[in-house]
């Protein structure tokens, strides 16, 4: 009898436990996954469908969207989300990162001379919102004076759906990677130690694009409100 009340215990707290998870993944992507990177200044989201992108550009003052996706205009979504960008009077800057891909350095440099240079207040998203937008997340911690290597792995977080397994672990591995580095060194975290280790001794794990024999894809497209044509490097 004991085992039965036992085993009934732990199956009711399973069953609650998995519905509070699920009612969790359905509200925040509900409310597309939204989170404050650092207050008034930069933001985070799934990807978005055109009138909730225009309605986040207007509510938080967005004044650049950071697309980790890429530009794709063969897909729905893109020229959908450039009108709307572009329609508020934002930038919008397109970079193509792969979730089971390391950075390269030069996408790793990149990705740090856009976090300076964006016009705030600054959307990052990617497809879920999780992986490829919590790596940027946590470099825009780790660039800003102040930040914190805690603050840096909570962009890492199920609250944003990130979840730490294949495509997830490759995105944190930069932060481990950055990590471990400050261990060897007998270093501590600063916004000028992160850029330094960014350019001088960040490596990449495997894969990563710079082994391919061709890359086809621009480090970013950046297409602002005042112009018609776009921007590619």
């Amino acid at each position: 009898m004991a085992r039965r009340r036992i085993s009934r215990r732990v199956a009711r707290s399973l069953a609650a436990t998995l519905l509070l998870t699920s009612a969790l993944v359905g509200w925040r992507w509900a409310t597309g996954n939204v989170g404050v990177v650092e207050p008034t200044r930069i933001y985070r989201s799934r990807q978005l469908d055109a009138g909730a992108l225009s309605r986040l550009i207007g509510d938080r003052g967005i004044r650049t969207v950071l697309n980790l996706r890429g530009p794709n205009p063969g897909a729905e979504w893109y020229p959908a989300e450039r009108l709307a960008t572009i329609g508020a009077g934002a930038t919008l800057i397109d970079v193509p990162l792969a979730s089971d891909y390391w950075l390269t350095p030069e996408q790793a440099r990149g990705l740090v001379e856009v976090l300076d240079t964006a016009e705030r207040p600054l959307l990052i998203h990617c497809q879920f919102g999780a992986e490829r937008t919590g790596l940027v997340s946590m470099m825009a911690v780790l660039l800003r004076p102040g930040g914190t290597l805690e603050e840096a792995r909570s962009q890492f977080s199920p609250y944003y759906l990130y979840l730490p397994t294949e495509d997830g672990l490759v995105m944190l591995g930069h932060l481990r990677q950055y990590e471990g580095w400050l261990g060897r060194e007998g270093a501590d975290h600063s916004a000028e130690v992160f850029r330094r280790w960014i350019d001088r001794h960040y490596r990449p794990g495997t894969p990563n694009r710079s082994e391919w024999p061709y890359d086809p894809y621009p480090l970013r497209v950046v297409t602002r409100p005042a112009e018609s044509d776009t921007a590619a490097r």
